[in-house]
């Protein structure tokens, strides 16, 4: 015979009583179980009520158990966090592109605040880092000397594979010659000219 549920409920300080019996030979377990548990299926409840009675006739396959637990919710634990870990680099890249894309459009220059706001979006390089093509990340200019809130940050853009090593800025101008980078600075746009300076042609 097996063990059936003849009561349950939930008691006082969010705890649930469960009771079980056996036919053959008679066997009566009545424990109190933390949480809430009145609406899991019966075999979940006999499983943690037997699980229970073992752990207090057995002290270390309970100790046991409890290991075996705890390793289960740590995989579990860490395989959430990887997921979370990958949804963020997702979530990550497309603001990423969003800065790139924006940046590079020089027809459309950005508003310097805004410029400003959209490198500190993008992570600061980082020495050992090898870049894939088409990653951005921010150096600062010390040298640089703010006119309209642009800030002092400078975006890079990686055309081939590259591996930061603590260069500066002006050590990168080399490498973006030869078109392994891209350096984009936030530039002042350019004065339109006035209407009585604009170019005219005769009419024919």
């Amino acid at each position: 015979m097996t063990f059936k549920i003849i009561n349950k409920y939930l008691q006082e300080n969010n705890r649930t009583f469960v009771a079980v019996r056996q036919e053959a030979p008679y066997t009566a377990f009545d424990r109190v179980l933390n949480g809430d548990r009145v609406n899991e299926s019966d075999e979940e409840l006999i499983k943690a009520v037997i699980g229970q009675v073992t752990t207090e006739f057995n002290p270390a396959d309970g100790v046991n158990k409890l290991q075996e637990d705890l390793h289960k919710q740590s995989e579990s634990y860490e395989e959430k966090l990887a997921e979370k870990d990958v949804k963020i680099a997702e979530v990550k890249a497309v603001a990423d592109w969003a800065v790139l894309a924006r940046v590079t459009d020089v027809d459309n220059p950005l508003d310097p605040t805004v410029f400003k706001r959209g490198l500190e979006l993008v992570d600061p390089a980082k020495t050992g880092k090898t870049y894939q093509p088409q990653e951005i990340f921010t150096l600062e200019n010390p040298n640089h000397v703010e006119k309209f809130q642009e800030g002092k940050r400078v975006m890079i853009q990686v055309n081939e594979a590259f591996t930061y090593q603590g260069e500066t800025l002006e050590q990168l101008a080399s490498l973006e010659q030869n078109g392994k980078l891209g350096i984009w600075k936030w530039t002042e746009p350019k004065a339109e000219k006035p209407s009585s300076e604009l170019d005219t042609q005769p009419v024919q």
